[in-house]
């Protein structure tokens, strides 16, 4: 395993992150199972796991905790890197929710229960990372910040975040380092046009980590999950019913065949190994339920493309005509 230092921080992350969250801590799939997912990762090199306080119907936090009590008996705190996010207020579980109403709270009262109710789920003494999820420009209160530097201060989380698919608000974090210290961001071979964001934010001191590397599952075959565990229907369903996913899924085709295309590595490392390219990309998350999938990717970090197979991504990339990038 390689590590990357995260922005400015002293965080020195691994460059593939374990994303805990989605069918891995669903209730249907085993806990035994999701345990040996973050034991390989960890032997592996990994000391990055990403969750979230509502991801899997509230059940990801509390399983992740569990799992990472048995690592930290043998193991130094320092040696595990946890992040997690507030303001998410309902569950997921599996894509939608029936509830209607606010999804959002970012009030300080709100956010600082969350994290509370993190910490003891997470059992882990402090987060390293605690994000905003999906927060906008608009949310980013005084009396938030001010409740959030006070939080830190406090010791209940080292560097702060946020989880965010929206341009403008990966600026307005650019424009604000004095608040934030990561964010993490989709960013893709679909999703090339994050760059110059991704360029102001690395110039500004922001640590920058990429998610839906494998554009949610579109960019190679057979990774919407599988029927022996579950996860296909899970999956299928978020595929089918999320905006997001519809769109990566309408202008992945060509993309999926370029990197089927490339010989020297698998079409899952070929979409990782093209992101790690980026040195102003601190990590790369990934979630899954399958050991395979997870030590294919984690073998990405030792993979170099050639330059023919760069450029071929890039010319269909390029070829796309319509960028899907909010």
């Amino acid at each position: 395993m390689n590590y990357r230092k995260l922005g400015r921080t002293g965080l020195m992350v691994s460059e593939i992150a374990v994303g805990c969250s989605a069918f891995w801590g669903d209730k249907m799939f085993s806990e035994k199972q999701a345990a040996a997912i973050i034991h390989e990762a960890f032997e592996r090199g990994v000391n990055f796991f990403d969750t979230g306080h509502n991801y899997s119907n509230f059940n990801a936090e509390p399983r992740l905790g569990r799992i990472l009590q048995g690592i930290l008996k043998s193991n130094d705190r320092s040696r595990v890197i946890v992040s997690t996010k507030g303001g998410s207020v309902i569950g997921r579980s599996p894509v939608l929710s029936l509830r209607r109403g606010e999804t959002k709270d970012f009030s300080p009262d709100a956010i600082e229960r969350s994290c509370r109710e993190s910490l003891e789920n997470l059992k882990c003494g402090y987060l390293d990372i605690f994000q905003l999820h999906g927060i906008t420009q608009a949310q980013m209160s005084e009396p938030l910040l001010e409740r959030l530097a006070k939080m830190k201060q406090r010791g209940m989380f080292k560097y702060l975040g946020v989880n965010t698919h929206k341009e403008a608000d990966m600026l307005f974090i650019a424009e604000h380092p004095e608040h934030f210290d990561m964010v993490l961001i989709d960013y893709n071979v679909l999703q090339l046009d994050r760059e110059p964001v991704i360029d102001k934010l690395h110039a500004a001191g922001i640590g920058v980590v990429a998610g839906t590397v494998l554009a949610q599952g579109h960019l190679v075959r057979g990774k919407i999950g599988s029927l022996s565990s579950g996860s296909f229907f899970w999956y299928l369903a978020r595929s089918l019913l999320r905006p997001s996913s519809r769109r990566l899924a309408k202008h992945s085709k060509a993309m999926r065949e370029t990197l089927a295309s490339i010989t020297e590595m698998s079409p899952a490392q070929a979409a990782f190994a093209y992101i790690l390219e980026n040195k102003k990309v601190a990590s790369c998350v990934f979630g899954t339920t399958n050991i395979s999938n997870l030590n294919e990717v984690i073998e990405a970090v030792d993979k170099k493309l050639t330059e023919d197979s760069k450029r071929k991504i890039r010319q269909a990339y390029e070829a796309l005509t319509y960028k899907i990038s909010g």
